[in-house]
């Protein structure tokens, strides 16, 4: 897929979201997992902010690609050093845009470092998406010094620890490295399927 990056918006509130319906693609995750870094490299722009501080995202930012559909670079969550009120308030951004985008909202990629082990915070984000019926895919980042065997074990015991805690299904996963251009292709491809849907409806 060729990428063209046509506009770029900023929001504070959903409502003052693009009115266009294009769909959009969200991306979120812990703030030290490296999403900065996996959006520069799927786009093949240094567009996002990256830092060695988390946190910088605090808005939200749709990347509108080819004038057809948007990657929404999300606030991150977690270890961010910002106050618990400009926290909240995030979180708060965060949950109505993914509730009130509706159907535009085609896909969310939930990113999780996959050298670290399970993190509730990502469970319990994941599972808030499944109870509001936002389709989302796990995005594995920085693979980068794993061999196949050790990324398949560790998405294993993930697996594992997600039917602890009672997951019936558990959601489809792309595995990432954006220092060696690991997954780029997987996630350009589930956007250009979905892309085809949209278009359908």
């Amino acid at each position: 897929m060729k990428i063209t990056i046509s506009e770029f918006y900023s929001n504070s509130n959903v409502k003052d979201c693009p009115k266009e319906k294009r769909p959009e693609y969200a991306f979120i995750g812990r703030s030290n997992v490296g999403k900065s870094s996996l959006i520069n490299m799927i786009l093949n722009k240094k567009i996002a902010y990256t830092s060695s501080k988390p946190g910088k995202t605090q808005l939200i930012n749709h990347i509108l690609i080819n004038d057809s559909w948007c990657l929404v670079d999300l606030p991150g969550y977690g270890y961010a050093k910002i106050s618990k009120i400009k926290r909240a308030q995030i979180k708060k951004m965060t949950k109505n845009y993914f509730i009130k985008r509706g159907l535009q909202l085609a896909t969310v990629f939930v990113l999780l470092d996959i050298r670290i082990p399970t993190q509730q915070i990502d469970l319990d984000w994941m599972e808030w998406l499944v109870k509001n019926n936002i389709y989302f895919v796990r995005v594995f980042t920085k693979c980068d010094n794993m061999k196949k065997e050790q990324v398949l074990k560790k998405i294993q015991e993930y697996d594992a620890n997600m039917n602890k805690n009672h997951w019936e299904t558990i959601p489809e996963s792309i595995v990432t490295s954006s220092t060696k251009m690991i997954g780029k292709e997987d996630i350009l491809k589930n956007i250009k399927k979905i892309n085809k849907l949209f278009n359908n409806i």
